[in-house]
This record gives C-alpha cells, structure tokens and sequence, in this order.
C-alpha cells in the first residue's frame, strides 16, 4: 500500500508535463486523460525499483501510448467510402473538437496548429518531443522505433512547416510555379534562372542516406546552389509532397530522393534532399501529371 501511494504521488507531480506531452501530440484533451490512466496502469503494474528515471519512463511511455492511438486514428474506418465526409472523417485529426483546436491554438500559437494536423503521427511525435519538450533524439527513437537520424528529420520537416505557416505570404499555389521554373531552369541550365529564385541564405541540406549516394551535405549561397543544379535534374518529377511542391527522383518505379522545398516571401529558402527510406515511407508522395501541376 505505501508503495502504490508513492509512485501514485510521485505519479501525480508529473502529470502535468506528462498531460501537456499528451494534449500536443494528441490535440484533445480526453485522449490525452485517457493516455494518461494507461500511463498509470502501466506504472502501478510495473517493478518500479528497477526503474531509474521514473520522469524520463513515463515520458516515453505517455509517448508511446499518444503514438498508437494517432495510429488506431488512421486505420479507423469512419463513414462509408461512397461518402466524401466519411472519407475526411477517416483522418486521424477528425476526433478533434473545434473547443481542443482552440485550447491547443492558444497554448502553441495558430502556426503550429497548422503544422500539427498536417503531420504524420511520426513526425507529430519527433517534433512535439523534441522541439517542445527537448526530448533527445536518441529516446525519440527508442519510442518510434527508428533510428534518431530519421527522428532528427522528421523533426526537420515539421520545422520546415513552420516556417512556411508563419508567412503571411505563404501560397501553395505560387510554390508550385517556383518549383516547376526551377526544374525547367535545372534541366536547360538557365543559371541565371535559378538564381533569381533563390534566397540570398537558400541552403541545400542533405541526410545522410543522400549523402551516402554521393550528395554534399550542405551547401549555402543561390551561386553553390543553382551550380549544383543548372544542367542537371533530368531524372526529377514534381510531386507533392505532404500537399506541397517538390521534386522527386524516381528509380525502379520507386521514390529514391524528395527534394523537400521550402519557400518563403516568393523565394526558395532551402532544398533538403531526402533519401532516408523510412522518411520516404512517411511521406505523402503525389506525382502530378505535366501541366496538372
């Protein structure tokens, strides 16, 4: 009994972190009480003597728990396929109140909102962890099961989003022009082209998949960039990616490199070249047909 008090005090100091970890990476607020009680029954069935951060273990188990339920969201079939609001209804961001957007926009900022019900649970999970709550990549990749680069890039994508959400002047619509003139400027080699969409601080990033194929892992500057690209590209095809422009190399009928394009106030503000499969497999590829784009 004086056991089950303590860890049930012990429980209770960190509830509040640990009900904030579940409330962002959930974005409601029963879900979040419900991931909690697991958390507990997990605990109070658990040796807690050999537990040796209790903060840290009951982090990565609210986590995982958050990360199966995002999960369970995707795979539930909702209305009936012949209903287009059956079909909106089946993503995992339909058990979302308007009251907990509205609690989670105001505790996080409308930006990150935005960027939050466009995320995939894995990348939801590595940016709410770490760019929230300072979770190590290390642990985030304990508690996805992957390896912590990929964690440290699904991270990076979700801060790409940000960036692009934060801009007042931020239009999909006049990215995907800015991504089809640069690969028609790559492919003929108009450098002077390229340039002129780049930002003065563009910077081409590379994971370390990319880099393995033989990419540089960063390079900064529009004349580094545009150098990198003019006369190349030959193989890429625009897609979407997660709803945005960009590019994609394909190989043996298979996705081999994204090329994630961020672009801010009109100009091109950084390429990251992504080839890491498991941050392929996560990635909402759209080939768009030319001239559909």
């Amino acid at each position: 009994m004086d056991q089950t008090r303590s860890l049930a005090e012990e429980f209770g100091t960190n509830r509040p972190h640990l009900r904030a970890v579940a409330f962002r990476i959930l974005g409601h607020e029963e879900d979040a009480d419900d991931a909690l009680q697991e958390a507990w029954l997990r605990l109070s069935t658990t040796d807690a003597g050999e537990i040796d951060n209790l903060a840290g273990w009951l982090t990565t188990v609210v986590s995982r728990i958050c990360l199966n339920m995002l999960r369970s969201r995707q795979r539930r079939p909702a209305e009936s396929f012949d209903d287009p609001a059956g079909v909106e209804q089946r993503s995992w961001q339909a058990a979302v109140t308007p009251e907990d957007q509205a609690i989670l926009a105001d505790s996080i900022g409308q930006a990150l909102l935005i960027v939050l019900d466009r995320l995939n649970p894995a990348e939801r999970t590595s940016f709410v962890l770490h760019d929230m709550f300072s979770v190590s990549f290390e642990e985030i990749a304990w508690i996805l099961g992957k390896s912590s680069e990929t964690c440290r890039q699904l991270a990076s994508r979700a801060r790409r989003r940000v960036r692009i959400a934060e801009d007042p002047s931020s239009d999909p619509q006049r990215q995907r022009e800015i991504v089809v003139a640069f690969l028609a400027a790559a492919k003929s080699g108009d450098f002077e082209m390229l340039l002129s969409l780049l930002s003065p601080d563009v910077e081409l990033v590379a994971d370390l998949a990319a880099i393995a194929m033989g990419a540089p892992s960063s390079l900064v500057g529009p004349s580094d960039v545009a150098s990198r690209f003019s006369g190349g590209a030959k193989a890429a095809r625009t897609a979407l990616l997660d709803g945005l422009a960009g590019l994609v190399w394909v190989q043996g009928g298979r996705p081999k490199v994204a090329f994630d394009f961020t672009v801010v106030a009109g100009k091109v503000t950084q390429i990251a070249m992504i080839a890491d499969e498991d941050v392929l497999g996560v990635i909402d590829i759209e080939f768009i047909r030319r001239g559909r784009f």
